[in-house]
């Protein structure tokens, strides 16, 4: 009896590996709908190279951005320094603004006498300057209060030839 259950569950066993569908499942070799090695690197290769050609256009977008934001940052206090001195305000505090790259933009339109009288004068200086580690890369921004003009160093991002801003 025991003998009868096991072979009649040895060829219900044997029916279902020799159905078509189970033989396809079994033939099936493990990986094969995955990616092969070379459709790896090719995409790695394509990847490479995009990044190749993108990475130092965000370089100079990001260079082209600092430089607008001093240029930006040496005409806003000269705007406000021209203000406070029309309306001869006195007491007025130097500005105080770094923008990303740069050092301190030195500030030398402001009177430095008492604090009574120290103020916007119509004479000086507005000069933003980078820093040690972005110096070759990024322009000085000048700015003479009594002429208006506006001077940086030619070539750079954001500074036309001719070293106008």
């Amino acid at each position: 009896m025991i003998y009868i259950l096991i072979f009649s569950k040895m060829t219900s066993l044997q029916a279902y590996l020799n159905s078509p569908k189970a033989k396809r499942a079994l033939s099936k070799k493990p990986g094969e709908d995955g990616f092969s090695l070379i459709e790896l690197v090719v995409v790695v290769a394509v990847l490479a190279i995009l990044s190749a050609i993108a990475i130092p256009s965000f370089t100079s977008i990001n260079n082209k951005a600092r430089s607008a934001a001093a240029a930006n940052t040496v005409a806003t206090i000269a705007k406000e320094c021209a203000v406070k001195y029309a309306n001869g305000e006195a007491g007025s505090t130097r500005p105080s603004v770094t923008p990303d790259g740069y050092t301190a933009v030195a500030v030398t339109a402001f009177d430095t006498g008492t604090s009574a009288t120290t103020g916007c004068t119509a004479t000086g200086t507005i000069t933003a300057t980078p820093n040690t580690a972005q110096a070759s890369i990024l322009p000085t921004f000048v700015y003479n209060v009594a002429t208006g003009a506006k001077t940086c160093t030619a070539n750079r991002p954001g500074c036309s030839a001719t070293g106008q801003w």
